[in-house]
């Protein structure tokens, strides 16, 4: 019993000293993109513009397909934006 419960605590800990570094960077990372948007929520409340709508310009085309395929996995048949005909 205590062998099992010996060896199921070292799994443990050579997974977390495996994949601690990739989790420590991917916490960063969400914390990061959680301020971006925060940031831009207060902006829009504030009114101010979002200085990102100039650069995202540029890579609309090719997220028009994600967006397709989006709303079709949401079960909606056609675009819900009238100013985005992607079907």
């Amino acid at each position: 019993m205590n062998l099992s419960l010996l060896r199921t605590h070292l799994a443990e800990i050579l997974r977390g000293a495996a994949l601690g570094r990739y989790e420590r960077d991917l916490r960063q990372q969400t914390a990061e993109l959680n301020d971006l948007f925060l940031l831009l929520c207060f902006m829009e409340a504030a009114g101010m513009p979002n200085p990102a709508t100039l650069y995202l310009l540029e890579i609309y085309p090719y997220l028009l397909e994600q967006f397709h395929q989006w709303h079709r996995r949401m079960g909606i048949e056609h675009s819900p934006l009238d100013g985005l005909p992607c079907c």
